[in-house]
């Protein structure tokens, strides 16, 4: 690769993270309510972006890229923050270790399905809505200029979008504590 090609990159990459650092920052300070960890997880989604960003080539797929990332290493600081909080909570005199690594997954993709079918049963606009919102990390006004909507009517498509999802996911739940981590998140 030339010098120019690096500069390009470099170029390129910056003015990607500059746009999209904050709402990575946001996504994952809404989950975590904590500064550090939000900034921690900003720094992981970039520097795997960074490791992959001459595969990517258009822009949205470079932001679902971002946005799946995202996601999947909140779920996964998530998952590790249930395994620490059950794990505290365990008897001290247990000495026996029990991998539920399999059960963790299995639960992960379970939600992660469970969540799909909830968004899969949005009606079209409401879900054109909540992707743009969601996934491609778009705020209330820049949907509306994209959308050619008001930015009331993106809110008001967002609430009830994330309240459907929500009623789906506890309709739907069986794992409480599952529930609870969806709750947060939304």
């Amino acid at each position: 690769m030339g010098m120019l090609a690096i500069k390009n990159k470099t170029l390129d990459f910056k003015q990607f993270y500059l746009t999209y650092k904050d709402k990575v920052f946001k996504y994952a300070f809404l989950h975590f309510k904590d500064e550090e960890m939000a900034a921690d997880l900003v720094q992981e989604v970039f520097s795997k972006l960074w490791n992959k960003w001459d595969t990517l080539d258009e822009e949205g797929n470079m932001r679902a890229y971002l946005y799946t990332a995202s996601r999947n290493l909140v779920f996964d600081e998530l998952r590790k923050v249930k395994v620490r909080l059950d794990y505290s909570t365990t008897d001290a005199n247990k000495n026996n270790e029990i991998d539920n690594s399999n059960e963790e997954s299995i639960a992960y993709k379970d939600l992660e399905n469970l969540y799909k079918q909830a968004i899969g049963k949005l009606p079209k606009a409401r879900l054109e809505v909540f992707l743009l919102s969601k996934e491609a990390f778009l705020n209330n006004q820049e949907i509306a200029d994209q959308l050619g909507i008001s930015v009331n009517t993106v809110r008001d498509q967002l609430v009830k979008a994330n309240k459907s999802v929500r009623q789906y996911l506890i309709a739907h739940m069986k794992d409480s504590i599952a529930l609870l981590i969806f709750l947060r998140i939304f």
